[in-house]
């Protein structure tokens, strides 16, 4: 057979299929949330600095904002899981942006009329939080209605993407948004990003199907589906390993980053500069990481991807423990660190997301998502307590080596369960 003959019969085995980029809607949808995840950036940096400087909170108030910013994963992220499973996820995107905006559009307003106070600005977090909630919950459960089944890893990879510019770019430009306008004003930059991702959003030409017919529309409907969603994360398997894996990890990295900021100049004699530094390592991790994201498992499956990234990414945190006031040499070392910490966990982060959205029936992504988030933001205030009570006891080195050492235990629950056993085909939707 001629190799002309040979090209031929390889094309139509192995057809090319077009960028993800060709796909508009998809397109629309990496804009938008681009622009949602820039604005909760902006107002995630504002919104304390608007209490410092505008209302001269104390740091104990500052801490309370930030608190009241974070208390819907706890206290609402079920029912939103409910939410997006009955309702259209494209509208209730558009709606958490617009919400957002015209929420944190107030600010600068009620500044202006002498009305905007502590209190208030807690309620305003709050409900932004909500908003932060909701779209966050939507927008996963959207992605597998607008890509194939094929291009969901690649699709989380482009997302990932966005997300990793926009924690660079977003409290960078907070920055100089709040140096040049003041706080207050600046947060109307992070009002405009919504409106930007409304925009996107509604211009999604795809029209999403009825949802499923609600059990009950009341409390103990609304109570059923979420013991629903529960439910098939507790007797899954596959899903009760991730959220495990996420809830440990959650719980040792935040107890990290309490005594992380102060182990950095008391212990390694870091300067402000140096500490910058090592920050900023984080960023080309973020962008590399979700490069290769989606590579990995196509060349390795998505069961060794998955040990693989998480190995990388907490097996070289317990080093910090090991450094010492060594000038740049640690600097380097601790850039080093972040750097691979950041690329190899965003890579492993898509991989959880693509191979829960895959196993997950259509109608309760929703609930699948927000137990998920549930889960593994519901630890966090638990995790902040114990970092500071381990800081105080065996100090500040002795809890990094601790809770660094935790981060190595979410590889349990991945390593036991059938997830690493995964090839390069996604498993198919569970059948309930």
């Amino acid at each position: 057979m001629s190799s002309t003959a040979t090209k031929g019969l390889s094309d139509k085995k192995h057809p090319v299929r077009p960028s993800l980029w060709a796909n508009t809607d998809f397109t629309k949808l990496w804009i938008g949330q681009t622009a949602s995840l820039v604005g909760a950036q902006i107002s995630d940096l504002a919104l304390p600095l608007t209490a410092v400087f505008a209302l001269h909170a104390t740091s104990q108030q500052v801490g309370l904002l930030s608190t009241a910013i974070r208390l819907p994963y706890l206290l609402v992220a079920l029912f939103v899981g409910v939410l997006v499973d009955r309702l259209g996820r494209r509208h209730l995107m558009m709606g958490a942006d617009l919400g957002r905006a015209l929420i944190l559009g107030m600010i600068p307003f009620l500044y202006w009329l002498h009305t905007l106070g502590l209190s208030l600005l807690y309620v305003i977090g709050f409900l932004a939080g909500c908003g932060t909630v909701l779209f966050d919950v939507a927008a996963q459960a959207y992605l597998p209605r607008l890509v194939d089944r094929d291009d969901i890893a690649l699709g989380n990879s482009r997302l990932g993407s966005a997300q990793s510019a926009a924690t660079i770019g977003g409290p960078a430009l907070g920055g100089v948004l709040v140096q040049w306008l003041t706080a207050p004003v600046a947060v109307c930059a992070a009002s405009f990003s919504y409106l930007l991702s409304v925009l996107n959003v509604w211009l999604i030409r795809h029209r999403e199907t009825a949802a499923e017919p609600s059990s009950g529309s009341g409390v103990a409907g609304t109570l059923r589906q979420i013991r629903d969603g529960l439910k098939l994360v507790l007797y899954n398997e596959p899903l009760r390993a991730m959220s495990l894996m996420a809830a440990v990890f959650n719980l040792s990295f935040t107890a990290f980053e309490v005594v992380f900021v102060q182990y950095m100049p008391h212990d390694l004699k870091l300067t402000a500069g140096e500490i910058g530094l090592v920050m900023a390592a984080l960023g080309p991790g973020f962008l590399v990481g979700a490069m290769f994201a989606a590579r990995l498992p196509k060349r390795l499956g998505y069961g060794r991807a998955l040990l693989l990234t998480a190995c990388v990414a907490n097996v070289v945190m317990p080093l910090i423990a090991l450094l010492g006031p060594w000038g740049f040499l640690t600097v380097g070392a601790l850039m080093v660190i972040n750097f691979l910490f950041a690329s190899f966990g965003v890579a492993n982060t898509v991989a959880v997301m693509t191979i829960r959205q895959s196993i997950t029936p259509d109608h309760l992504q929703g609930r699948v998502a927000a137990t998920n988030r549930f889960v593994a933001m519901g630890v966090a205030p638990l995790g902040a307590l114990l970092g500071g009570m381990l800081g105080s006891t065996v100090g500040l080195r002795g809890t990094v080596l601790i809770t660094t050492v935790g981060l190595c235990l979410a590889l349990i629950p991945l390593g036991a369960s059938s997830l690493a056993r995964i090839r390069h085909d996604l498993p198919d939707p569970i059948a309930e």
